[in-house]
């Protein structure tokens, strides 16, 4: 559901933002970024999950590779982790900054918004959270999961400080702005982004049976 989805909102910006420029959005680079993994995810855990009873190349490479285990491989789960962690962060932003400041309908209706704003965040999540649940997530996952945000504020800092790009969001805006505020915003979203990411991490670590968890220990 997630792969559909996210094509569908990938064929609307693609055209919208003429192209490559959608990437300048944090909204799109997230949501891009859950197509690729849920893609991922789709390719590499049904052969598995399904223990030989598919057909066809791919289905069958997978098949060797993981001898028809049903466990969900660590690098598998740390990048859906992330790739939850980017979308509720949207999801939020949208519900507490951007849906205040431009309206709610322009946020939550407008174009393909139901889907990137909302659906994706929340069918990702619940879908992380009890669909996929496999070994304990590390302590340190909400340091790697704010690292695609804290890489996104970077480059865009530095984009509008130069000229090369307005925006897309208020607090991103230095040359209209001071630098303070700018950081600051961005500091605030980071944390925030941190704050997510520890209770999906302790949610996701909850979900897990107890004997798995004492194990883990």
């Amino acid at each position: 559901m997630l792969v559909v989805m996210e094509l569908i909102g990938l064929n609307y910006t693609f055209g919208v933002h003429d192209g490559l420029k959608m990437f300048i959005y944090y909204t799109d680079s997230s949501n891009v970024l859950c197509l690729i993994v849920s893609g991922l995810f789709v390719v590499f855990m049904l052969p598995a999950l399904s223990k030989g009873r598919t057909s066809g190349f791919v289905s069958t490479y997978m098949m060797q590779h993981y001898k028809g285990s049903s466990e969900m491989p660590r690098w598998i789960t740390m990048i859906r982790y992330i790739s939850t962690c980017c979308l509720m962060l949207t999801f939020l932003v949208v519900l507490f900054v951007l849906g205040p400041k431009k309206g709610y309908a322009d946020q939550l209706l407008k174009g393909v918004h139901p889907i990137d704003h909302v659906l994706a965040p929340v069918l990702s999540l619940l879908s992380f959270l009890f669909l996929e649940i496999s070994e304990p997530l590390p302590k340190k996952a909400p340091v790697y999961a704010i690292i695609p945000t804290l890489i996104y504020a970077v480059i865009l800092i530095a984009m509008n400080a130069a000229g090369l790009a307005d925006g897309p969001y208020f607090f991103l805006r230095v040359r209209e702005q001071s630098l303070v505020r700018s950081v600051l915003w961005t500091m605030a979203i980071l944390v925030g982004n941190y704050l997510i990411s520890w209770l999906i991490m302790k949610g996701y670590n909850r979900m897990i049976p107890i004997p798995w968890r004492k194990y883990s220990k």
